[in-house]
């Protein structure tokens, strides 16, 4: 059996659609109206295993005070920014950093169980939607 090769538009549409309040970092602020809320994490991280490239990492500002940290992907020099929609307060991200394979790897032991465990939803759920999308 071969593997089914998708797009980098139907991977990424396949996380789009795979946001839930179960993969979300603040569950309960999430709503399907602004449904791309606290996914940056989750998102960047499964698009990084399909996509490869790079994973970055920024630190968000509101009205010059830091609120929280943001992450994207970078794949062949490009930005992939699923996320960014989030921001609708006039929010910056700046003080960027690309996250290494290595940095990853050193850092592995810090990862917090609730975000393993919310990549692991969303990287089930992306599963199930590209297979359905495999079979149409």
């Amino acid at each position: 059996m071969t593997a089914q090769r998708f797009d980098t538009d139907q991977i990424l549409q396949a996380i789009r659609d795979s946001w839930c309040a179960q993969t979300c970092g603040d569950p309960a602020g999430w709503s399907a109206d602004n449904p791309s809320w606290q996914q940056c994490d989750v998102s960047a991280f499964v698009a990084w295993e399909h996509l490869g490239g790079d994973l970055v990492l920024g630190k968000v500002f509101l009205d010059g005070a830091e609120t929280e940290h943001h992450y994207w992907n970078r794949v062949d020099g490009r930005d992939i920014d699923l996320t960014r929609a989030q921001f609708v307060d006039g929010q910056e991200v700046r003080e960027i950093d690309v996250v290494t394979d290595a940095s990853l790897r050193e850092h592995a032991d810090s990862i917090r169980p609730e975000l393993l465990d919310r990549i692991a939803i969303m990287r089930d759920r992306v599963a199930a939607r590209l297979g359905a999308e495999g079979r149409s």
